[in-house]
């Protein structure tokens, strides 16, 4: 194909004559925005100039996203980023060398990838894929591709226009991906592609391991690409290039060709709206509804997954579209390409939210939070065409339109959402209901400012940190009809004879209603709606939460006792099963009303066989499986200890990880205090070793240089009177000595010739100083100088022997007899004493300031530049996780121990618990940011300081534990109260257990244990 030869002129719609939809139709607006009614630049008709290096690596682009797909193709582009970075870092490497990279990296992929991160949403996905080439032996972390890749994946704060930063985050971070990734895939493939065309070893290594399988050359040429059947089906590449000679016409023609696109994006996005529709009145979500079948839930998820790779095609399509157009008019090109990504995002929500709507149970929807997604990417969405806005700009009325086509999108998703969620659309309307108020200001502006941008996407934010919770309503409203159902049941049959004044019938009452109850503890109380799965999550178990924090989160420790068993068994921890008991907070519902139906109906309970050993089996089994927490374990003559090896392991490892994050802060303190041997947490004005400070004035004073004899001291000057903080600064700060010296040299030198003789005058300078040696040089604290006349200091011939030259040591010698009287009377006196005192005060609160800077923003950082060492935002979630768990445990194996023993429960769950971020008490991460904001007033790096600090403890609410002296008392204090507290629940664990071991107490939930013994005896009373 030849760029620079241009035929007739291809008239724009000429294919066209059809009716587009609301959408397509606001397109045909943006085309006639350029093409009918163009601005003065747009109507100058010029030559395109086609940037071949673009079009080349937009194309080549455009055949990467078209054929990569799933896990494999997103680790084809994470391997071919990494080569990338390994090429820049070894410009030598052979291409065995570079391949082997690739194979190796592949492989880490293959060997570390688990059942369930294939399964993660495409934004949990890539962080995944990015914590693991991080991971991976050989890897290039810092090149500038994996860099971008860092940022689109993981930027929190992302900047979208003007001066704005997005602050949506969450879910709607989900869709800054969605949009960071287009550019990122484009920056890999164009490094690819540019390195191919430079580096034929680079080439034929990227050409073997991925080129073929993809059957393209990263050196292709554009013809090459062009040539692309897949192109073919989505851009008419030489339709657009006929035109040109003429930029509006090639406009036209582009323009055109993006509204056929959005025309067949619009029929998509109507199918998988009617999708949706069908699949929400055959299967809502509601108890008791017709479920899919695993067919149905199989079939969907193909259509989806096919659905989705068309959707791609057509993004992909739509960048060479906003690139082409770009050539000749660079605003049509933005506008095609936001345009575009806003229809793209919504028909992937649509699209992907359908698996949910198909899911054939419960656990699907909560495990995969898709529905969160789907709202996310909506507001996201919104969030994300707000750049078009910037500056105080009046949009294009065809952007409006298209922005109003999009929100009718929008709307329809609504709907069809109700009909989903018809047993909770109140609290979904309203989500959604608010989100299209925000979209509809956002397509009302006019010459829209920063400010107005700003406002939209903060409530979008709200929104969004809404939706985040909506996982979790979700699961509520559902227990909660189910629950709902029951108490329905309870009011209407319990109390039968009190509220209806008749006995009840057996078979049209008692018998089904207590049926009903008995179905609710034996089975309902376990079901995927009240119980996590046991088992390990994978492709036989996709609804089994990932881990024991998935699972609390879903469910709550009651819901959780027999996955927290099954899990503890599987790392071998725990032995034998317990199976999966009910639920006891959904069990006691239905056990209560059972209960007093028996009690209230004994002639019935008579006649009914095998229900209450039904049900009182499913209550026992909610003790047995409780009471395998806390099993004694029986005392040897190596290990006397009663507690279990599972509650002391779990304890153990929250102490070993609560110890580490203390090593990593004592390593940090270490590295900031460079040897120094002050206390960085005390005062600036600490007092400081003997030797450190002269006690009493110096009889003389030596030379500065060390050359020149040393003087005695005159009257007036002094430095033991320095103030402290300059000290301390010479006792913690590296070459930092504060030294009296006097610097005496000859001044004002001149010298002249007369008559064949050399003659110098001059003028002696004496001075005193008092210096503080800073980063390399010397500060001046205090001088003393006086100059005194000489005159004439040398006369020598220039040609005769002889001649008289006075020296400076032979002048300083007459000091005390000639010089000092004076000195000491009229000497010039230079005070900076208060400069060197802020000095060195600034420098002893700014190492502390450093240090909780480097301490909080760590703890923040769950992507540190280096995980290795800056660990602990890891470590400190793995507290949290483990801390979560050591209490879950205990709440659940020693519940009865807990109602009795206030020393144990103080400690586990009272003000006085052990140290961790949990269940809204960050004791760890808050008692740190005091710190911080003790001696910062900003959050600047480095900070500004405070005028008076008082150090890390105060205002402290949490921490407050005497610490040895040169100690961090926040961290110091972590790890006492660390073992403090454990130490003392572990003594009161250690009397509970032995206890149980000799009989004299038994465990499990006391109100669990109630309701048994109430229905048993109800039961036996009923019985006679």
């Amino acid at each position: 194909m030849r760029l620079t030869l241009v035929g007739r002129r291809r008239r724009p719609g000429r294919h066209g004559g059809r009716i587009f939809t609301a959408l397509v139709a606001a397109v045909v607006m943006t085309v006639a925005g350029f093409a009918v009614a163009p601005s003065a630049a747009a109507n100058k008709v010029t030559r395109v100039i086609i940037k071949t290096d673009e079009l080349r690596a937009g194309l080549f682009s455009l055949h990467m996203r078209a054929r990569l797909a799933g896990v494999d193709g997103f680790k084809d582009l994470m391997t071919s980023a990494s080569l990338v970075g390994f090429r820049q870092a070894n410009p030598d490497a052979t291409a065995a060398q570079l391949t082997g990279h690739m194979v190796a990296l592949r492989n880490h992929y293959d060997s570390k990838l688990t059942a369930g991160d294939l399964q993660r949403p495409a934004y949990q996905f890539a962080l995944r894929m990015l914590e693991l080439t991080a991971l991976a032996p050989g890897a290039v972390k810092n090149s500038p591709v994996m860099r971008e890749l860092l940022e689109a994946t993981l930027g929190i704060q992302l900047a979208n226009y003007g001066d704005m930063l997005d602050q949506v985050k969450a879910s709607q971070f989900q869709h800054s991906w969605y949009l960071q990734q287009y550019g990122v895939q484009e920056r890999v493939w164009q490094s690819v592609q540019t390195l191919a065309l430079a580096d034929a070893t680079f080439r034929d290594a990227w050409n073997s391991q991925v080129g073929t399988r993809y059957d393209v050359d990263a050196a292709a040429d554009i013809a090459t690409l062009s040539a692309d059947p897949q192109l073919a089906n989505w851009v008419d590449i030489p339709a657009i290039m006929e035109n040109q000679i003429n930029s509006v016409w090639w406009t036209q023609e582009a323009t055109r060709q993006a509204a056929v696109l959005l025309n067949r994006l619009n029929t998509q996005i109507r199918g998988y709206n009617e999708d949706l529709r069908v699949l929400s009145e055959q299967y809502p979500l509601r108890n008791g509804a017709a479920k899919p079948s695993e067919q149905v839930y199989q079939a969907t998820v193909a259509k989806s997954a096919s659905a989705q790779q068309w959707i791609g095609h057509a993004g992909s399509a739509f960048e060479i579209l906003a690139l082409l157009v770009g050539f000749a008019n660079p605003a049509a090109g933005k506008v095609i390409s936001g345009v575009g990504k806003g229809v793209i995002q919504i028909a992937s929500a649509i699209n992907g939210y359908q698996t949910t709507a198909a899911s054939k149970d419960l656990g699907k929807i909560l495990t995969s939070v898709t529905t969160q997604a789907l709202a996310g990417n909506i507001a996201g969405a919104i969030s994300a065409l707000l750049p078009l806005f910037g500056g105080g700009t009046n949009p294009d009325p065809a952007i409006r339109a298209e922005l109003v086509a999009l929100r009718q999108q929008v709307a329809q998703l609504h709907e069809n959402m109700n009909t989903r969620f018809d047993r909770i659309d109140q609290a979904l309307a309203g989500i959604y209901i608010d989100m299209l108020t925000q979209f509809q200001t956002v397509v009302t502006l006019q010459n829209a400012t920063n400010a107005q941008l700003r406002q939209i996407n903060t409530q979008l934010a709200r929104i969004t940190e809404r939706i985040d919770l909506w996982g979790s309503l979700l699961l509520n409203v559902e227990r909660d009809n189910k629950i709902k159902e029951t108490k329905e049941l309870i009011d209407e049959f319990v109390g039968y004879r009190t509220q209806f004044g008749l006995e009840m019938d057996y078979v049209n009452h008692y018998g089904p209603v207590s049926s009903a109850l008995r179905f609710d503890m034996k089975d309902e109380a376990k079901s995927l709606l009240f119980a996590a799965p046991i088992g390990p999550r994978g492709p036989s178990r996709p609804d089994a939460p990932e881990d024991p924090d998935a699972a609390l989160d879903l469910y709550g420790p009651y819901g959780s006792i027999g996955y927290l068993h099954d899990e503890a068994v599987r790392r071998g921890k725990l032995s034998g099963s317990v199976g999966l008991p009910a639920n006891p907070e959904m069990w006691l519902l239905p056990a209560t009303g059972y209960q007093m139906l028996l009690a209230q109906n004994p002639q019935h309970a008579a006649r009914v066989t095998g229900q209450v050993t039904e049900a009182v089996a499913s209550g026992e089994a909610i003790q047995e499986a409780v009471k395998a927490f806390s099993a004694p374990r029986k005392p040897t003559a190596g290990n006397p200890r009663w507690m279990n090896d599972f509650l002391y392991d779990a304890i153990m490892a929250y102490r070993q990880t609560a110890h580490q994050m203390e090593q990593r802060t004592s390593t940090i303190r270490t590295e900031i205090a460079q040897g120094g041997q002050h206390d960085m947490f005390g005062s600036a004005t600490q007092p400081v070793p003997a030797k450190e400070k002269p006690i009493a004035e110096p009889t003389t004073v030596p030379s500065c240089a060390g050359t020149l004899p040393a003087l005695s001291r005159p009257a007036q000057v002094r430095y033991t009177d320095l103030p402290q903080e300059l000290w301390v600064a010479q006792w913690g700060k590296p070459d930092s000595k504060v030294t009296l010296c006097h610097d005496s040299d000859w001044v004002n030198v001149l010298t002249r010739h007369m008559g064949g003789w050399e003659v110098t005058t001059a003028d002696l300078e004496i001075k005193f100083q008092v210096r503080q040696r800073w980063n390399g040089g010397n500060q001046i604290v205090r001088e003393w100088s006086k100059v005194f006349p000489q005159g004439v200091i040398c006369r020598t011939h220039e040609t005769l022997p002889g001649g008289e030259c006075r020296f400076i040591d032979q002048e300083l010698a007459k000091w005390n007899s000639t010089y000092r009287g004076e000195f000491e009377r009229s000497a010039t006196y230079v005070n900076n004493t208060e400069e060197a005192r802020k000095r060195s005060r600034d420098w002893f609160y700014g190492q502390g300031a450093r240090y909780y800077t480097t301490i909080t923003s760590e703890l923040a950082n769950p992507n540190p530049a280096n995980p290795q060492v800056q660990t602990l935002h890891r470590l400190n979630t793995q507290l949290t996780s483990q801390a979560r768990l050591m209490q879950v445990y205990l709440k659940l194996g020693f519940a009865t121990a807990l109602t009795q023993d206030e020393v144990l429960a103080l400690n586990l769950l009272g003000v006085d618990r052990f140290p961790a971020d949990l269940n809204g008490l960050n004791m760890i991460t808050d008692s740190f940011e005091q710190a911080r904001a003790n001696y910062c007033l900003d959050r600047e790096t480095p900070c500004t300081l405070r005028g008076t600090i008082e150090g890390p403890r105060a205002d402290q609410v949490r921490f407050s534990c005497a610490n040895p002296a040169k100690t961090d008392p926040i961290a110091y204090c972590a790890e006492w109260l660390t073992y403090d507290r454990t130490d003392t629940m572990m003594k009161r664990l250690e009397v509970w257990s032995e206890k149980l071991d000799k009989g004299e107490y038994d465990e499990g939930l006391p109100a669990v244990d109630r309701a048994l013994r109430s229905i048993e005896t109800a039961d036996r009373i009923a019985r006679g």
